[in-house]
């Protein structure tokens, strides 16, 4: 009789354990972010209420080997009052030598820090962002950050990171861990934000309407009878085979020998569709795992298949998002950029806010928020896909991609592969500037000859100078145009430089210079107006071509009077032509 007593407990104990695991799902695992699916079996569900269990023995796993200690090198550096302006500034930190790095620490020393972004630039010239160090929350003293493993095969030359202070200028400590050495940091330069003139919004379009999907109504459920598809407990599928009285049915449970007798306030019926979402639906569950709608039941289960994984499972239609074309301006088989990095191709879209994407040299699909993603457009600030730029105000480059959160993929002119900047780091090409166009011949910072191959709005030009190989950016501000005339000197004019030697104009620039060719010299020489004196017909009684004593012993005959008092004369006994004060020569009649 004891033992009778002591089963019967046994068997209502195993009755309540399972009806408390009943709402739980065991087979699944936290899918990590990047890696390809895993698949797993799915646990074998616990016994129905009505059959007894057998207890089973817990097993041991052995324990895994301890992996081998690898060596780190680590480098810091102390940064000091950051700056606590709105967006941050940016801090280049160089390496003394360039070095692969494993990961990046940083710990807060003194008030309060938030890190908007970090990156690694390598020998390559590739960026590699930093992803854990993007948009971090506001981290309070003492508090650290810390990356995942870089993966990186290239050498890293410099670190750039933008952060900003709150509450006080902040103290930082960066470490970078090295693969085979120290790295030795120094703060190189820190530039300080600039506030942007707000661009002309761009004129508005009228995108192709897309096709609104109707509500889909709730479908009556099956009614409570013979032959009705169930779920039991938000677990267990069956069907009933008999219904009894006192709110009792009698059903089968899928995968399990016999009947059972269930409550019908433990069970939903089948229904064709519920809250919006239907059988033969494609969704996302739990914001990680995509798959297709079975089955819906009445008690706002349903039965799906999801990606990667065999069999059915038993889910909530609150942690169920449905599939659509079109989401917040985003569509599938649209191109964009995932977290300012990543080339993505989307594949699904859920009402949720999550998409299905590609991304370009990663294996697999991935989930991702439609908050990390920005559209692939044609144009932007005037920018267009195509068009040649001006990046950093220094080196050519030219637009592959652009997106909607205002970032470009760009090549640029000496450097390897393709890279990811903000549009505002670039400015676009323009026909003519501050009366500087494309294709003049001009005179730059005074001194050389130089034309222009392209000018932009950033106030830069491209430009080839000569005797110098290739293209030079310069500021349109250096650049002098050529003119006919100024100050009264024109090209062709012959003139007396520096008030002694004869000389010729070739050409006048607009800023005062003049290109001059001297007597006695070969070559050009660029030189002041104001050191050009123009020649003349007469001074003093001195004209050209007069018969004259100079220095009351020479005789000799006037070539060329100038207007600074000076006279150009050949003197008999004499080679060459000499310049002489007009004061010091005598007409002979």
């Amino acid at each position: 009789m004891k033992r009778s007593g002591l089963a019967a407990f046994m068997a209502l104990l195993s009755l309540t354990h399972n009806a408390a695991r009943a709402d739980i799902i065991v087979d699944l695992p936290f899918p990590g972010e990047f890696e390809g699916d895993v698949v797993t079996a799915p646990a074998t569900p616990p016994a129905p209420p009505a059959e007894d269990t057998t207890q089973t023995q817990p097993t041991t796993t052995p324990a895994a080997p301890t992996a081998p200690v690898q060596t780190e090198y680590k480098g810091e550096l102390t940064i000091t009052s950051m700056s606590r302006k709105s967006g941050g500034a940016t801090y280049k930190i160089k390496l003394q030598r360039s070095t692969i790095l494993n990961r990046l620490e940083m710990v807060i020393e003194a008030h309060k820090l938030k890190i908007h972004s970090a990156s690694l630039i390598t020998e390559s010239g590739q960026e590699v962002s930093v992803r854990e160090f993007k948009d971090s929350r506001v981290l309070s003293t003492w508090e650290s950050l810390t990356s995942e493993n870089l993966n990186l095969s290239d050498r890293v030359v410099s670190i750039e990171l933008v952060a900003e202070s709150y509450g006080g200028a902040a103290n930082v400590r960066l470490r970078a861990i090295g693969a085979t050495e120290v790295p030795r940091l120094t703060l190189q330069q820190v530039i300080e934000p600039v506030a942007a003139t707000p661009a002309t919004p761009p004129a508005p379009t009228n995108p192709a309407p897309v096709q609104a999907l109707p509500s889909v109504p709730n479908s009556r459920p099956e009614a409570i009878a013979k032959g009705t598809k169930i779920v039991y407990s938000g677990s267990y599928v069956g069907t009933i085979t008999q219904v009894l009285g006192g709110g009792k049915v009698r059903a089968t449970l899928d995968g399990y020998s016999g009947t059972h007798d269930l409550d019908i306030r433990d069970i939903g019926t089948q229904t064709a569709c519920l809250d919006g979402l239907c059988g033969g639906y494609n969704i996302l569950y739990s914001d990680s795992y995509s798959g297709v709608i079975k089955e819906v039941f009445s008690n706002r289960k349903a039965r799906v298949v999801l990606d990667g994984y065999s069999g059915l499972h038993i889910v909530s239609l609150s942690e169920i998002a449905k599939s659509v074309d079109c989401h917040q301006n985003f569509c599938i088989n649209r191109q964009a950029i995932y977290s300012n990095s990543y080339d993505a191709t989307i594949k699904k879209l859920f009402t949720n806010g999550k998409a299905q994407v590609t991304l370009a040299g990663y294996s697999g699909m991935h989930i991702v928020s439609l908050s990390e993603l920005a559209s692939s457009i044609q144009c932007s600030r005037e920018l267009c896909v195509g068009d040649s730029v001006m990046y950093n105000n220094t080196t050519k480059a030219k637009l592959l991609k652009v997106y909607s959160n205002g970032k470009v993929q760009v090549t640029i002119e000496g450097y390897s592969g393709t890279h990811m900047i903000s549009i505002s780091e670039i400015s676009r090409p323009t026909r003519c500037l501050e009366g500087v166009c494309a294709g003049d011949s001009l005179m730059y910072d005074r001194t050389m000859e130089a034309k222009v191959i392209e000018v932009y709005n950033n106030r830069q030009a491209l430009v080839t100078i000569e005797g110098y190989n290739g293209t030079h950016t310069v500021a349109i501000s250096s650049l002098s145009k050529k003119i006919t005339c100024a100050s009264g000197i024109c090209a062709g004019d012959q003139m007396m430089y520096d008030f002694t030697m004869k000389a010729k104009v070739i050409k006048v620039y607009s800023n005062g210079q003049a290109m001059v060719r001297i007597e006695g010299y070969s070559s050009t020489h660029t030189v002041s107006l104001t050191s050009l004196t123009k020649a003349v017909s007469c001074s003093k009684g001195i004209c050209a071509g007069d018969r004259i004593v100079y220095d009351r012993t020479y005789t000799g005959k006037v070539i060329s009077v100038f207007g600074n008092g000076t006279a150009q004369v050949t003197l008999n006994g004499y080679s060459g032509t000499h310049n002489v004060s007009v004061n010091s020569l005598v007409k002979v009649k």
